[in-house]
């Protein structure tokens, strides 16, 4: 793979990683400025989706739409990211559409709302009664600009990077932007049938776009398939699986209604990944997902404002995953890296880090092997 000459050696250790074995350090993504200034380094969820927005005007609508809509911006903003960036260990040059973590709400009715930081999508369905489910694969404007742009990206790949899939987001974190959370929360105790009839409608649409997407870049990502912002390939089909929204949730709210969609979700995949956003998500809902067969592993976030990845009271949630027979995935700061291989068990871990250098990237990795050993 041009952007990664050592992508043999990293496709073996993710093998690994999958089946189960060890290979003396936990699979590690570590990402490091290529050369010269680290200031320069576009940092993946900022530098190529927002980095550059300020040569915008708030009001340049056309422009900023463009930014995010374009095949060729994205080609291009990504590519300069590629070269700019040395994937250290397992990291991989992949790329995506990222209009958020819920793209699909756009598909169904909530149309996006682009500017310079993110892209939104606002309430729509304010009264159940006169909403109405629609969509029309041919005809729907966002999943056709989504499907171009993923095309292009495919295309220009020429084995040079991997090309993921969209975030389209679960219907529970859909429904709690075209719904609102207040309002979502209320009908699931309320109008608990509503929402078990979007899950069926959209999360059917879900399983059938990603069947299509998969099998369009199947070919350019080895065989596989990618879930770039984890940096995370796999010989078959994978995604995330998700629900942000169960935070506020109790475990029985989010067992009796949401759990379904999950498994649904995860029919469609050989190797889903669950993002687990937060300590208070984590609390209500940990024990239910290590129940689940189809997430096969857990990536927990702790989520700004709350304590760091490293914090104590976390390690025993971390050893819990591992010992149920799932893997665990976190992202940590690079003075996190040791502490975390030093209280973990590296068969089945994955640490996705950085550093200011490929010098200080390859030590790092070099040094987990010792790290994990103690």
């Amino acid at each position: 793979m041009y952007y990664k000459d050592d992508w043999d050696k990293a496709k073996n250790n993710l093998l690994a990683f999958w089946e189960g074995e060890d290979i003396g350090r936990p699979c590690m993504a570590v990402f490091a400025p290529r050369t010269g200034d680290s200031k320069q380094f576009p940092e993946l969820q900022n530098g190529p989706w927002t980095g550059s927005m300020d040569q915008f005007g708030d009001d340049d609508v056309e422009s900023i739409t463009r930014w995010w809509t374009s095949p060729e911006e994205n080609l291009k903003r990504m590519e300069y990211w590629f070269e700019s960036t040395y994937f250290g260990g397992e990291a991989l040059p992949a790329t995506y559409v990222n209009w958020g973590a819920s793209a699909a709400a756009g598909f169904f009715g909530s149309p996006p709302h682009f500017n310079k930081k993110s892209v939104w999508f606002p309430v729509v369905i304010h009264d159940w009664d006169e909403w109405k489910w629609q969509f029309d694969e041919k005809t729907n404007k966002w999943w056709n600009v989504i499907k171009g742009i993923i095309s292009y990206l495919n295309d220009h790949s020429k084995g040079k990077f991997l090309v993921g899939m969209p975030e389209f987001g679960n219907a529970a974190d859909n429904l709690s932007l075209m719904r609102g959370m207040d309002d979502l929360a209320i009908d699931c105790i309320e109008s608990p049938d509503r929402i078990a009839e979007a899950i069926r409608f959209m999360d059917t649409i879900w399983i059938n776009l990603h069947e299509e997407l998969y099998k369009l870049t199947q070919h350019t990502n080895c065989g596989g398939g990618v879930l770039p912002w984890m940096s995370l390939w796999a010989p078959g089909r994978i995604d995330q699986l998700a629900c942000d929204f169960s935070s506020i949730l109790s475990p029985s709210i989010f067992k009796d209604i949401f759990v379904p969609e999950i498994e649904l979700m995860g029919s469609w995949m050989e190797y889903g990944v669950y993002h687990l956003d937060g300590p208070s998500a984590m609390a209500n809902t940990l024990d239910i997902l290590l129940g689940i067969d189809k997430i096969k592993t857990i990536e927990f976030t702790p989520g700004i404002g709350f304590p760091p990845t490293t914090t104590p009271e976390y390690i025993p949630k971390y050893k819990k995953i591992l010992e149920s027979g799932k893997r665990l995935y976190l992202l940590a700061d690079p003075k996190e890296v040791e502490p975390l291989c030093g209280a973990l068990p590296s068969r089945g871990l994955y640490i996705c880090s950085y550093a200011d250098s490929r010098e200080e990237a390859d030590r790092m990795i070099q040094n987990a092997y010792l790290w994990s050993k103690k």
